[in-house]
């Protein structure tokens, strides 16, 4: 099978190292050695999440712990506020309708950053709201929102603050008990160097309270379930076992470099990526206010067919760039992440065949 270089806000490439350590011979998740990796493990989440809180871990996608954020914490007619402005935002969102949950939802255009103030006036108007939903990294769009100054806001209200860190986590900064922020959910395969199937979810005292309230089904995502398991170093049900030896070494990895270094060494990227496309003519999308460490969105310049680009840069080069996402953005940019093991020898092959093939295309860039 071809090797391809993953420029894309997951899945990325995970280093050699790291999947060498998925492949190991298999060991049965009921005995001491598991649980002791999972003790480890359990331990050193807690550090990338910036939190005392227990951080759960299910064999799923991100998405995964998104929707049992939502039927844990929640109960049939609980009033919900999301916050969007890009299809990840969106998709809280759905999962919250999914649940038959009244859905105040809240739309900023994209490529745009919510604002606390805005989350100021809708609780003002919806002081019954059980929950705010926002993203971290709005991957679709490139877009950070300013979780530190909405946890301000959210603090003094009865709402949950539930922040999808999915993509975000490791890359822009998020200190979850220091700032406040009720629940904060990841997953596997953008920051945390892994392979997908891994979610995680964090909630704070506020949300374990919530725990106990919450009438929605629930069977497999159980975080009620899950929390006693941890302090056996258990879990409910079959883990993802390889995944989670795999994620024992990462962590290590991360702990290795440090979490400030990791978060300024994505900050750097993003921000060579962004010269660096400037310097070939090319726009960016997201306004530097709010661009996220882990990806840059590039407008595709005029008379470039976006779709196009992207199939030269993967059959020519081997190297794969993300799309734009839904109606709003498919074909009109494109995205280059810095998440993760990526490296700033990685990024420069990207953006040499970037410049190639947009010439062979007949773009003359600054010319």
């Amino acid at each position: 099978m071809k090797e391809y270089l993953l420029l894309t806000p997951g899945p990325t490439n995970v280093p050699k190292r790291i999947l060498e350590k998925t492949a190991i011979p298999m060991i049965h998740h009921r005995t001491k050695e598991f649980q002791a990796i999972l003790e480890r493990v359990n331990f050193n989440l807690q550090k990338v999440f910036f939190t005392q809180a227990p951080v759960m871990t299910f064999a799923a996608s991100g998405t995964g712990a998104m929707e049992a954020s939502i039927s844990n914490l929640l109960s049939r007619g609980d009033l919900v506020i999301s916050f969007s402005a890009g299809k990840w935002g969106e998709r809280f969102r759905d999962i919250a309708k999914a649940y038959g949950l009244d859905v105040k939802s809240y739309e900023t255009p994209y490529g745009e950053a919510i604002s606390a103030e805005q989350v100021r006036q809708a609780l003002k108007q919806h002081s019954s709201a059980k929950a705010v939903l926002v993203t971290l990294c709005e991957t679709s769009t490139a877009v950070t929102h300013p979780i530190r100054e909405i946890a301000a806001v959210t603090q003094g209200s009865s709402a949950l603050l539930m922040v999808d860190a999915v993509s975000g986590l490791m890359c822009d900064p998020l200190l979850m008990d220091e700032w406040g922020v009720d629940v904060v959910v990841c997953g596997s395969q953008k920051g945390l160097m892994l392979p997908p199937g891994l979610a995680f979810a964090a909630l704070n005292e506020r949300a374990t309270q919530a725990l106990l309230r919450s009438n929605l089904p629930k069977f497999y995502f159980n975080f009620t379930e899950t929390l006693k398991a941890i302090k056996k170093n258990d879990t409910p049900f079959t883990p993802g076992i390889s995944l989670i030896v795999g994620l024992a070494h990462a962590l290590r990895r991360i702990q290795a470099e440090g979490l400030d270094r990791i978060v300024a060494r994505h900050q750097a990227q993003a921000q060579a990526i962004c010269q660096a496309v400037k310097a070939l003519g090319l726009e960016l999308y997201t306004d530097s206010a709010c661009a996220s460490n882990a990806v840059t969105a590039v407008k595709v310049p005029s008379g470039i067919d976006g779709k196009d680009l992207l199939k030269r840069l993967r059959q020519s080069h081997g190297i794969i760039l993300a799309g734009g996402q839904g109606k709003e953005l498919a074909g009109k940019i494109f995205r280059i992440a810095s998440m993760g093991a990526i490296d700033r020898q990685e990024i420069q092959l990207g953006l040499t065949a970037l410049e190639k093939v947009l010439n062979e295309m007949g773009w003359k860039g600054n010319g």
